[in-house]
């Protein structure tokens, strides 16, 4: 890959983003003067990215608030070729709830249950979990040391190599 190969760029994107089974999320805690954090599984359905949380804990009551939240996909520790440079995409998302008597909700719910098993016909009808698409507006993902990308858009398009600090 030269420098900057917006082909190659992406097709690293997109396989980090195919290895994820989980996001780490962050949102800007409503009594507090640090983020409330929390991790959660993700499925991505017809290209948009989705999480089914619970609002019992503080990390989606805050995101839910906010409206808004700051997510983090990173590589497993133990695939890693080195655990220093760790290849990640942290990005920012508007989140949007998508009710329950919405068309999508159930086929996302199906992506879920398909992706990570049974617990999903569990905690599917638990009224106290919201599915929440995420609408992505930018980011930044790295692929190594002086390998970190400016992320952009709803597509997490690759715009730039990130040169300085």
């Amino acid at each position: 890959m030269t420098d900057f190969d917006e082909v190659a760029l992406s097709a690293a994107r997109d396989d980090l983003l195919n290895s994820a089974r989980t996001v780490l999320m962050s949102a800007a805690g409503e009594d507090r003067d640090l983020p409330e954090m929390g991790v959660t599984p993700m499925v991505r359905h017809e290209g948009a990215f989705y999480i089914y949380p619970s609002h019992l804990s503080a990390h989606v009551r805050a995101m839910l608030s906010a409206g808004k939240a700051a997510f983090l996909v990173i590589e497993d520790e133990a695939s890693a070729q080195n655990i220093w440079a760790r290849r990640r995409m942290k990005f920012d998302a508007d989140i949007l709830e998508i009710d329950r008597e919405n068309e999508k909700f159930q086929p996302v719910c199906d992506a879920f249950a398909t992706a990570h098993g049974p617990t999903m016909a569990l905690i599917r009808d638990f009224t106290d979990f919201h599915l929440l698409k995420l609408q992505p507006t930018g980011g930044v993902m790295v692929l190594g040391f002086a390998k970190a990308y400016r992320l952009e858009g709803p597509g997490l398009r690759v715009t730039s190599h990130l040169r300085s600090s």
